[in-house]
């Protein structure tokens, strides 16, 4: 195909040809797969972690109460 004729096949298909540049518009809302990806891997690790973290706590309160009764000599 000569220039022309890819030209004419471009304006058919509605890309604009031979304004040379021109302005863009800014587009904010771009974001990569990969980001999205580790995004959601990220927030289901937040989600295990603040599991764990209650879990632990309600761990520490346990082990505390059995301090508490092996001090003042309590049984279980």
């Amino acid at each position: 195909m000569t220039p022309d004729e890819i030209k004419k096949v471009l304006e058919e298909a509605g890309i604009p040809v031979g304004g040379g540049w021109g302005p863009t518009r800014a587009r904010t809302n771009i974001e990569s797969p990969i980001v999205k990806r580790q995004k959601a891997a990220l927030r289901k690790i937040e989600s295990l972690l603040v599991q764990q973290v209650e879990q632990d706590k309600q761990k520490v309160a346990d082990l505390h109460i059995a301090l508490q009764r092996i001090k003042h000599g309590g049984g279980q």
